[in-house]
C-alpha cells in the first residue's frame, strides 16, 4: 500500500482506481448541532482568523477566514460568509456575491505556493456533505494533484497541441453558436448547462476572456460572473426549490498559471438525487432532464424572478 500522512489522516493510493482516498477520522467529529460557533457574540468559537473583511464603518466583519478545526490538510481554511446565519448566496446581493468570489481570490493566492493545488469550494444544504448551515466556503491546499485534474491537463494540453486553440475557448464558441443551452450571456462571463453534465441542472460558468488563474481575474469581470451566478442561483431555488449544490472552482495549479491551454471556471452542480447503483458502479451519470430543457427552465424561471 502507497500512502502518505499529512496534519488531520492521510493520504493512501488506490492503484486500481490510480487516484488517492483522504483517510481523515477526525472529521467525523465535526459538529452538527447546537451553538453555531461562526455567529458573532459570545457563542462564536473558531480559531484565530487569517482574514478579514471589516464591516462598514470598521467595527465588526463582514467576512472572516479562519483554519478548519477538522482539516483535510495542512492548508485548509473556512471563509464564512457573513455574520447572519440566515444570510444566503442566492439571495444575496450583487455586491455580496462579489465579496465573496474575492475572498476566494485572496484565500487562494495566499495558500497556493505552499501547495500543490488549491481546491475551493461551497457546500449548500445537508444533501451537499454541509455540516455546519452558517453560510461558509472551503479553501483546501493539497500536496498532491488528483487524477481528475492530471486527466483534465493531459486533455487540455493536448487539445491545444493539435489546435492551437484552448478547449475551452472552441466549447464556448459551439455553445453560443447554438444558443440552445446558454442560460445567461453577456459580454464578460457565460453561464451554460453542458451537453454531458455530471448532475442534473448543472451549470458551467465560463468568463469570455480566458485566463488561466482566477486569482488574476479583474475586480470587472469578478463582478460580472457574481451578478451571473446570482442569477442562475436564484432561479435554481425557484425551480428545483432550494436544492442542495455544490459551487467548485477550477483553475490552474500552482506553476501552471501562465499556460494557454487552461481557462478558469466555476461549476455549478445540484444534488437534487443520490447517485443510485449504476452511476456507483460506472461512474456514469444517469441525466433524467434533458441539459436543453434544464436551460430552458432556467431561463425563463430568471425571466420570472
Amino acid at each position: 500500500m502507497t500512502s502518505r500522512s499529512w496534519p488531520g489522516g492521510e493520504l493512501r493510493w488506490d492503484h486500481l482506481a490510480g487516484e488517492w482516498a483522504v483517510i481523515a477520522p477526525g472529521r467525523s467529529a465535526r459538529p452538527r448541532g447546537g451553538a453555531c460557533p461562526f455567529c458573532p457574540g459570545p457563542g462564536q468559537d473558531t480559531p484565530a482568523e487569517t482574514w478579514r473583511l471589516p464591516a462598514a464603518g470598521g467595527t465588526g466583519w463582514r467576512m472572516r477566514a479562519v483554519p478548519s478545526r477538522y482539516a483535510l490538510s495542512e492548508h485548509h481554511e473556512v471563509i464564512i460568509e457573513s455574520p447572519r446565519h440566515d444570510w444566503d448566496l442566492a439571495t444575496g446581493t450583487d455586491a455580496e456575491a462579489a465579496d465573496l468570489l474575492s475572498a476566494w481570490q485572496q484565500r487562494h493566492r495566499a495558500l497556493r505556493d505552499e501547495v500543490t493545488q488549491v481546491v475551493v469550494f461551497r457546500n449548500h444544504r445537508r444533501g451537499a456533505g454541509i455540516s455546519l448551515p452558517h453560510p461558509h466556503s472551503q479553501v483546501v491546499g493539497l500536496p498532491v494533484l488528483s487524477s481528475a485534474t492530471r486527466r483534465v491537463l493531459t486533455m487540455m494540453r493536448e487539445h491545444h497541441n493539435r489546435s492551437g486553440l484552448p478547449f475551452d475557448r472552441e466549447l464556448l464558441a459551439t455553445e453560443l453558436s447554438s444558443g440552445e443551452r446558454i442560460v445567461v450571456a453577456d459580454n464578460l462571463t457565460v453561464a451554460f448547462v453542458p451537453a454531458a453534465p455530471t448532475t442534473e441542472f448543472e451549470v458551467r460558468f465560463t468568463p469570455t476572456q480566458r485566463r488561466a488563474d482566477f486569482a488574476t481575474v479583474p475586480a470587472d469581470e469578478l463582478a460580472a460572473t457574481a451578478r451571473t451566478l446570482r442569477k442562475v442561483l436564484a432561479a435554481l431555488r425557484a425551480e428545483l426549490g432550494d436544492p442542495s449544490y455544490n459551487l467548485i472552482l477550477r483553475t490552474a495549479p500552482t506553476g501552471l498559471e501562465h499556460v494557454p491551454y487552461l481557462c478558469w471556471q466555476l461549476r455549478l452542480l445540484p444534488r437534487p438525487a443520490v447517485p443510485a447503483g449504476l452511476e456507483l458502479a460506472t461512474g456514469i451519470p444517469v441525466i433524467t432532464t434533458a441539459p436543453e430543457h434544464a436551460a430552458k427552465r432556467l431561463r425563463s424561471a430568471i425571466r420570472d424572478c
